[in-house]
């Protein structure tokens, strides 16, 4: 089984198709994962189809150790994943103090490395935040 860290550090200006759009933003399909070593461990998840569309995310297993495993099978399952290749990415909220960071560990964006096509969902069962602050 691929570990879930190095599938995602391989990630580089990858597509991804979202069948249904990400939340709120259903309209939109197709989004690129950019990384850059000045952001890192964070990534800009920009939207193909409108150039001032962007959401800065994390791999959310970096944020709450096991995150992987919070997430429900059926949601995984839902969507045909492999789970040796799938990733849940958290959209943050940037602060402009330190400490005001925070991001969204209740509506993870799922994503399958090998079909490059992901879903965001939200964990109804969780008792996971939609503000979780980083340190």
């Amino acid at each position: 089984m691929k570990d879930r860290t190095d599938s995602f550090a391989a990630l580089e200006e990858t597509l991804i198709h979202f069948e249904e759009g990400l939340i709120g933003f259903s309209e939109y399909k197709t989004f690129v994962l950019k990384q850059s070593r000045d952001v890192a461990p964070f990534r800009v998840l920009q939207s193909m189809e409108r150039e001032d569309l962007s959401f800065v995310v994390i791999d959310a297993s970096l944020v709450v150790r096991n995150y992987h495993e919070l997430v429900p099978i059926r949601d995984w399952a839902s969507l045909g994943f492999n789970r040796s290749t799938q990733v849940a990415l958290a959209i943050c909220s940037v602060g402009i103090v330190t400490g005001e960071t925070s991001v969204n560990l209740q509506a993870p964006i799922l994503v399958d490395i090998d079909k490059m096509i992901g879903r965001q969902v939200i964990l109804t069962d969780s008792a996971l935040s939609s503000r979780h602050k980083l340190s």
